[in-house]
């Protein structure tokens, strides 16, 4: 095995390269996807509501389904698979099973109650685009309830490491927001979008289904909620749930302030966040996934020099590399909004506010990235409290940030908010994990 294979191998665990892969193709389409929705229907009310009805739904989602399945389900059920398959898949079909049914009574009481949804998301829509958010806002509700049923299938897939077929899912569904945008946008208005997105969350979880099959488990109902395996997920995932909705907690908030910024401040900001988060998720997410497995293995064997070396050593890469991440993003915001979503309706002075906006969001990147590795770390030694205190202060620094900023600095309070909060953030993991760390074996982190 020659020197550059063993670091690939290091850096890359098995099925890491397949989802790297797809993530880029996941934003590569996700540009496409803000190219014709920007030249479709400009920064407007159409857009405004459309990004502002995802806002709840998402909330629903992530508290009540995504939470509980992305940190227990594939510990408990791949220790299932090892002495008793069928209690295995009995245990994946509860969880599936229950995720569709609770995320199907919880849309069911949003779409009732959709009318009064829009003074919490965007209190300062004008009626007519408060009447179309109500609208999408109900057209989401469907996604939200395919979505459930495509994480617990997910990690079925992720358990048996079928990682084309969990990856290929977010592709996808934003394919399908493309095709409903080009295909009916002009005709239909932003309608057509939504309708696309719903397209796109069957495909989302049509092709992970589709993965099921080189896998023994099948889809079937169950209901055994009171079986030993059932009870251990529950109460592992209740400190996940305190702290997983935090980031669609940010995005509401961040639309709330941004409505009161007037027309296209939004979709500005919607636009500076997708371009934000690549540098974040193809370094900080990936780069910290990558050494997950070592850093546990190694606080397993109370190897505490081998733990500190790997974190080290990761922390180090992350932060380098993102600050010049940061920098490239800072320095070439305007051409890049100018080259990826400007034209058509999206004018001059949308393409300015977005630039501006994407400049001050480079603050946020390695800050934003470094809180991966610093919890995944948490993680490995066996605690996620902690990170739910980091999480719930750096999202009060936030809130308290933005409506200190918005009077003086306008629509720029959102992106200064967002470091200024993952600063609080970093600060409190780093003080909370560096006497973990010093504890494991006999030496001095």
């Amino acid at each position: 095995m020659t020197l550059a294979r063993r670091l690939i191998d290091r850096v890359f665990p098995r099925g890491a390269l397949i989802l790297s892969t797809l993530t880029l193709g996941y934003f590569a389409m996700g540009l496409v996807r803000n190219r014709a929705l920007a030249t479709t229907f400009g920064a407007g009310p159409e857009l405004d509501a459309y990004n502002a009805a995802f806002r709840i739904p998402e909330i629903a989602l992530d508290v009540l389904v995504a939470a509980g399945l992305t940190a227990p389900f594939v510990p408990i059920f791949n220790s299932l698979r090892l002495r008793d398959e069928p209690a295995a898949h009995d245990f994946g079909r509860t969880v599936l099973t229950v995720a569709v049914l609770v995320m199907s009574v919880v849309v069911l009481g949003l779409f009732l109650v959709a009318p009064w949804t829009v003074d919490v998301v965007a209190p300062s829509f004008d009626i007519a685009t408060r009447g179309l958010y109500v609208e999408l806002f109900r057209i989401m509700c469907v996604t939200a309830v395919l979505f459930a049923a495509s994480i617990a299938v997910g990690e079925v897939l992720v358990a048996h490491q079928r990682f084309l077929f969990y990856a290929l899912a977010p592709i996808l569904y934003t394919g399908g927001i493309v095709v409903g945008t080009v295909g009916g946008g002009e005709r239909y208005g932003i309608h057509a979008t939504a309708v696309g997105a719903v397209a796109g969350a069957v495909a989302h979880l049509g092709i992970r289904v589709a993965g099921l099959w080189r896998t023994p488990f099948r889809i079937r109902l169950r209901l055994h909620v009171r079986s030993a395996p059932f009870r251990e997920f529950v109460r592992l995932m209740l400190p996940r749930m305190v702290s997983h909705p935090i980031d669609p907690l940010t995005l509401t908030f961040f639309t709330n302030l941004g409505s009161s910024f007037g027309i296209g401040a939004i979709t500005s900001f919607n636009f500076a966040s997708d371009y934000q988060v690549v540098p974040v998720s193809l370094i900080g997410v990936s780069f910290s996934l990558a050494v997950f497995p070592a850093l546990a293995a190694a606080y397993g064997a109370n190897d505490g020099v081998t733990f500190r070396a790997i974190l080290r050593r990761n922390v180090i890469t992350i932060g380098g590399l993102t600050v010049l991440a940061a920098i490239a993003v800072a320095v070439l915001a305007r051409p890049l909004v100018e080259i990826l979503i400007g034209g058509g309706e999206f004018g001059p002075d949308d393409v300015d506010r977005t630039a501006t906006v994407l400049t001050a969001y480079a603050l946020a990147i390695p800050l934003d990235s470094l809180s991966y590795p610093l919890s995944r770390a948490l993680y490995a030694t066996h605690n996620t409290i902690l990170q739910v205190i980091a999480s719930i202060a750096g999202f009060g620094t936030i809130v308290a940030m933005g409506l200190a900023l918005a009077g003086p600095v306008g629509i720029v309070a959102i992106p200064l908010a967002a470091a200024a909060g993952g600063a609080v953030k970093v600060a409190l993991l780093t003080l909370f994990l560096v006497p973990r760390v010093r504890r494991i074996g006999a030496g001095i982190a």
